[in-house]
């Protein structure tokens, strides 16, 4: 066990697959009290288990966050298990709606209940678990926001409206939190993650060998992210060698976005020549 979070306690969103799982995990490896929430009971009775069986400290509350007052439910019950908050994660995000631009739908196709059920989960509750939080991480004079967005966050994809307007009021909200309430100890960050390998990606991977070899050689880091490559960042903004960032936007991509369309577009028709050469 580490120490680098002893003493603290954590509220990650959306922690029961994923990068949130992987945050729980890590910040309870170093110390910190972790609530684990989602909407599948099941896996978040897995996460806890494994978190105490290492010797951590953990509780789950089963939580679906297109609802306002789960939200709200969230950070009162971290409280009242642990008696404080000093690191909030919003990572949760919905998936009422495909937002790639392949399965994505644009603006004038999407359905308003959609954009709502997006919008609640991925960029509302957030709103929520801050305003909650915030009057008891200002009592206890610190607390570190952790807001996870995208690199789409930063940029616009395809067919991917609401997720991209999710993403983007993220950014917002860590820079608001910051002016308005740095001064009482609170730091407020957002990450953004690029190409993370998922769990439905690894599917992909299996049934298509030539996605993999795309994703690869799209990274100039030479491999896509992994859900512990984001885990780790959160540890450094969620412990007190972070102190002196607030309101910073860490791009986690492995290089992706640096490269210029130019660059993208010749090595997808380098993929797709080597693909050709081969069958």
């Amino acid at each position: 066990m580490g120490e680098r979070l002893q003493g603290n306690v954590a509220l990650v969103t959306g922690s029961t697959s994923g990068i949130g799982r992987a945050t729980a995990m890590l910040f309870a490896q170093e110390g910190a009290k972790v609530v684990v929430t989602g909407r599948r009971r099941e896996l978040g009775e897995q996460v806890i288990g494994e978190i105490k069986s290492a010797g951590g400290e953990a509780s789950y509350l089963q939580a679906d966050l297109d609802q306002s007052q789960a939200a709200r439910d969230l950070v009162r019950f971290t409280v009242d298990t642990y008696g404080r908050i000093d690191i909030l994660v919003n990572n949760a995000m919905s998936r009422a709606v495909p937002w790639s631009s392949s399965e994505g739908v644009s603006l004038v196709d999407l359905k308003e209940k959609d954009w709502d059920a997006m919008l609640a989960v991925g960029l509302k509750a957030p709103y929520i678990t801050c305003q909650e939080a915030i009057p008891h991480m200002i009592r206890q004079g610190k607390g570190s926001i952790i807001n996870i967005s995208s690199v789409r966050g930063l940029f616009a994809g395809r067919n991917g409206l609401a997720y991209d307007v999710a993403k983007h009021g993220l950014l917002g909200l860590s820079r608001q939190v910051t002016v308005d309430y740095g001064r009482y100890g609170i730091r407020a960050n957002t990450i953004c993650p690029g190409w993370i390998t998922s769990d439905q990606m690894h599917q992909r991977i299996k049934e298509d060998p030539n996605y993999d070899r795309t994703r690869v050689t799209l990274q100039p880091v030479g491999r896509p992210g992994r859900y512990i490559d984001i885990a780790y960042v959160a540890l450094f903004l969620a412990s007190d060698e972070s102190s002196f960032m607030a309101g910073a936007t860490l791009v986690v991509d492995g290089g992706l976005t640096v490269q210029t369309g130019h660059t993208i577009h010749d090595i997808i028709q380098e993929v797709m020549r080597e693909t050709a050469n081969k069958q």
